[in-house]
């Protein structure tokens, strides 16, 4: 366990409210993870510590501490990305995921590079140029944690997928062949999966079914989690 960081890359995935004038903010670093630190006076108005409450940034940070919770020293900010409130949501969504699903202060320098490349995106991109690295994103997440998807062959087996062939999905084995079609739901088309395997989303069923495929697998690794911003999107109509 780390006593020091100093001008560490990171991003403020939650903050909370401690005492009247103090923050407590789960951070993301690109060489420690994610790590809880006290903003002690950030609330103040002329902190210097309180850049850390600019939304959407990239900061570079020091704190100190031998406990869990860390001490912030200093916070800098050193890229702002402009995103609408729509875009945002997209940005809140990825960081309950990496709150969700990350051990504290295990370090994956490829999941926050891919972060950061995603927010570029959202900056710029839209449609299905977005989704295909909101997709890959979530792909490249599992796959750090120990989860990750095999999109070219079928559960427990050598053989490839079959662009013909229709195929269940288990977020635990992966993809099984289904021989009665009847009951069509959660079932995806071989077509759409290898489509997906390569990062062609250009088909709308493509599209939808890469969409679908990974929030089944990261519901299952949620399990009793549940992601507050659909829940929020739920009741906003969106």
């Amino acid at each position: 366990m780390f006593k020091t960081l100093t001008l560490e890359p990171a991003i403020v995935l939650h903050t909370r409210a401690y005492k009247e004038t103090s923050l407590i903010v789960d951070i993301f670093t690109r060489n420690y993870g994610r790590v809880s630190i006290i903003a002690k006076g950030a609330k103040r108005p002329k902190s210097k510590l309180g850049v850390i409450k600019t939304p959407s940034s990239l900061f570079l940070i020091s704190c100190r501490g031998r406990s869990d919770l860390k001490t912030l020293t200093h916070c800098e900010l050193n890229k702002y990305f402009d995103l609408s409130s729509n875009r945002f949501n997209s940005l809140v969504y990825l960081n309950e995921l990496l709150v969700k699903l990350l051990e504290k202060e295990d370090s994956h320098p490829e999941i926050f590079d891919n972060y950061l490349t995603v927010c570029d995106c959202l900056s710029n991109l839209s449609g299905k140029d977005l989704e295909i690295h909101l997709r890959a994103f979530e792909l490249n997440l599992l796959k750090e944690i120990g989860y990750g998807l095999d999109l070219k062959f079928e559960a427990n087996s050598n053989n490839e997928i079959k662009e013909e062939g229709v195929y269940g999905f288990d977020p635990i084995i992966g993809f099984q062949p289904v021989n009665d079609e009847s009951n069509k739901k959660n079932h995806y088309t071989g077509k759409d999966i290898i489509n997906f395997s390569k990062g062609d989303l250009s088909s709308p069923q493509t599209l939808s079914a890469s969409k679908q495929i990974m929030r089944e697998a990261i519901d299952f690794h949620l399990g009793n989690k549940p992601l507050k911003i659909r829940e929020y999107l739920s009741l906003q109509g969106s």
